[in-house]
C-alpha cells in the first residue's frame, strides 16, 4: 500500500477546496451576523499560500476571495495539525494577513486593504 505524505494537509485541502463544503461550513459555524455579511456566491478559491517553508509540515492554508459587507475581502483558513496549542497563533495570523495585504498592494496594485476573516482549525487534544 502506498503511503500518503502529509495526510492532514491533503484531507484539509481536498475537503475545504470544494466550495460547496466551505460555504456550508461557513454558514453553519460563523456567527450569524458575520455569515450574513459574507457573499457566498462571490466566493472563489485563490491559489496563494502564505505559509513559510519551515512551517509547511504543521500548517496548511487556504485563501478564499469574496465580498464582505459589499467590500472586497478574504476568508483565510489556517489549519494547524499539531498536537499542542500554539501560544503565538494570533501573531502568526497577523503575519499571514500582512502577507496577503502586501500581495494585494504589490502584485494587484490595490491601495485599500481588504477585509480578512481569519479562521483557525485546530485538532489537538487540548481545548
Amino acid at each position: 500500500m502506498k503511503r500518503i505524505h502529509h495526510p492532514h494537509d491533503k484531507l484539509f485541502r481536498e475537503t475545504f477546496g470544494d466550495l460547496s463544503v466551505t460555504k456550508d461550513f461557513l454558514s453553519h459555524y460563523l456567527p450569524t451576523k458575520l455569515a450574513s455579511a459574507v457573499d457566498m456566491d462571490a466566493m472563489s478559491l485563490k491559489k496563494n499560500s502564505f505559509i513559510k517553508n519551515d512551517l509547511r509540515e504543521v500548517q496548511s492554508d487556504l485563501l478564499f476571495r469574496t465580498e464582505i459587507s459589499g467590500q472586497p475581502g478574504y476568508i483565510y483558513f489556517l489549519f494547524e495539525h499539531k498536537s499542542f496549542i500554539a501560544e503565538d497563533i494570533a501573531f502568526q495570523l497577523l503575519g499571514y494577513m500582512l502577507e496577503i495585504w502586501k500581495y494585494e498592494r504589490e502584485k494587484l496594485r490595490r491601495h485599500n486593504i481588504s477585509f480578512i476573516i481569519p479562521l483557525v482549525l485546530y485538532h489537538g487534544d487540548k481545548k
